[in-house]
């Protein structure tokens, strides 16, 4: 493999949240748990980090298409089910 050097340091970090009710849905939709399950499974806290993207814009870039899609394909296929 050739030898790339060092990745650049990004300026910006985007950090990607969820709400807890967000989380405990997308459990319920992915592992076929109960709702007291999934939450009972989750740190006590009212957000989870879901991403952190690297960046040197200083402003939120659009999301990946991957992502719009996986978005529309609801909670079971791991999006929000917001389009």
């Amino acid at each position: 493999a050739e030898d790339v050097g060092e990745p650049p340091e990004a300026k910006m970090l985007d950090i990607i949240l969820y709400s807890r009710e967000q989380i405990v849905e997308e459990r319920v939709a992915q592992d076929g748990v109960s709702r007291e399950e999934a939450d009972a499974s989750l740190p006590d806290c009212p957000w989870g980090i879901i991403s952190i993207k690297a960046q040197d814009e200083p402003f939120e870039t659009p999301m990946q298409p991957i992502t719009a899609m996986r978005n529309a394909l609801g909670k079971a296929e791991g999006g929000s089910g917001v389009p």
